[in-house]
């Protein structure tokens, strides 16, 4: 409790703290996602076996955990201090993911689509960067 109001001031801290940590964890995994696919692309285009798997794996991976995390944000976040910006930059990602994937698999399937498959992935990437370091400062 407060010295003087007796009202309690340390679990806010230990909440916002809790949930800073939860959010930092969510997106720094995300963004480790987005780092991996063009190292399984690459791969890929090695010619080792499995990478195809690897990165397609990945991106279902990518996909669900945005959409599940930008959902969430909004629930948890929208109205705390730099939670709007985070749900909103979540949900930014995953609609860049998902476009992603799309044009991914319209590539994988002899769409000459790589001009914008590549570029979009750089983007995916920073925007996971981004909602990371939104999640750091929550």
């Amino acid at each position: 409790m407060g010295p003087s109001t007796g009202e309690m001031t340390a679990a806010p801290e230990q909440g916002s703290s809790a949930q800073r940590r939860l959010w930092v964890s969510i997106t720094s995994l995300i963004a480790i996602m987005a780092f991996l696919e063009p190292v399984f692309a690459g791969a890929m285009l090695s010619g080792i076996e499995g990478a195809r798997i690897a990165h397609a794996a990945g991106a279902a991976v990518l996909v669900t955990s945005t959409l599940i995390a930008a959902a969430l944000a909004v629930v948890t976040l929208f109205r705390s201090p730099g939670g709007g910006k985070l749900a909103r930059i979540l949900f930014v990602l995953a609609a860049a993911v998902f476009t992603q994937a799309v044009v991914g698999v319209m590539a994988s399937k002899g769409a000459p689509l790589l001009w914008l498959h590549i570029p979009l992935g750089v983007a995916v990437f920073g925007f996971a960067t981004r909602a990371a370091g939104l999640a750091r400062a929550l």
